[in-house]
């Protein structure tokens, strides 16, 4: 699944357009599930959750209808809902899942959390700062460094420089999401902080050694600085970390010049 669950941990969206999505799909129960069952619908919740996982978004999407056709009034089968329509790219629908969410349970903050991403993928980036702020207010909140991203993002996109930072820096951490270390690092850079980019860079890869992009960000800003040796070898562990990847093709190029 390529929604940025977290990236970061999951978005939600609110807007009036409940009849058109909840046609889109019908709400066919798997052969074999007996609606009558009370798990039936944690069954196709856990499923649904599998294949969007998985990237199956069609399937999980009628699985999560199929739950929402036993469960109507249940918000987590809405905010999966939401999370389906986001990663298959239609965050209107999504808007409107995370809001029925909410009404149910105007206190789930993962819904409010993820509502902000779909209305920021709307331009709607507003109601996108209304909802991560109010997901902040939550201070038992598990996934706080993840609204923390988020709104760092936002702020990244309006070019509030500073505003970025501080956020993504409280995002920047070992629960975080690795993209944290990305994003601070553009931004310091912007600012003209270039030792604390340098920084978050190198501490990126050590929270997600696995990754070839943050490697090739620091040797990107390593080469500008005239420190070639350095970044030869980041460019090399690039090549080594993902051979098939963009970033080795971008490491590639950058060698052989």
């Amino acid at each position: 699944m390529k929604v940025p669950l977290a990236a970061v941990g999951l978005f939600a969206m609110a807007c009036c357009l409940g009849c058109t999505t909840a046609t889109k799909h019908r709400a066919a129960l798997p052969p074999g599930l007996d609606p009558s069952d009370p798990l039936a619908a944690t069954v196709l919740l856990r499923e649904g959750e599998t294949m969007l996982r998985d990237g199956r978004t069609e399937e999980a999407l009628d699985r999560f209808q199929a739950a929402a056709s036993l469960q109507p009034a249940n918000p987590v089968v809405h905010n999966f809902l939401g999370l389906a329509y986001l990663a298959k790219g239609e965050p209107a629908s999504a808007v409107d899942a995370f809001s029925r969410a909410l009404s149910f349970a105007p206190a789930y903050t993962d819904a409010r959390n993820n509502r902000g991403i779909a209305y920021r993928a709307l331009g709607q980036l507003a109601l996108a700062e209304s909802d991560f702020l109010a997901a902040l207010q939550d201070l038992t909140y598990a996934n706080r460094s993840g609204v923390f991203f988020n709104l760092g993002a936002l702020y990244l996109a309006q070019g509030k420089l500073e505003a970025a930072e501080e956020n993504l820096r409280r995002a920047a951490t070992a629960t975080g999401p690795p993209e944290a270390y990305l994003l601070l690092g553009e931004v310091q850079e912007r600012l003209g902080k270039v030792g604390a980019a340098e920084e978050a860079y190198r501490k990126g890869m050590q929270r997600a050694p696995e990754r070839a992009d943050l490697p090739l960000r620091l040797a990107t800003l390593l080469l500008n600085l005239g420190r070639g040796t350095e970044a030869r070898e980041l460019l090399q562990k690039v090549v080594e970390l993902a051979p098939g990847s963009p970033e080795a093709s971008q490491a590639r190029a950058l060698l052989a010049h």
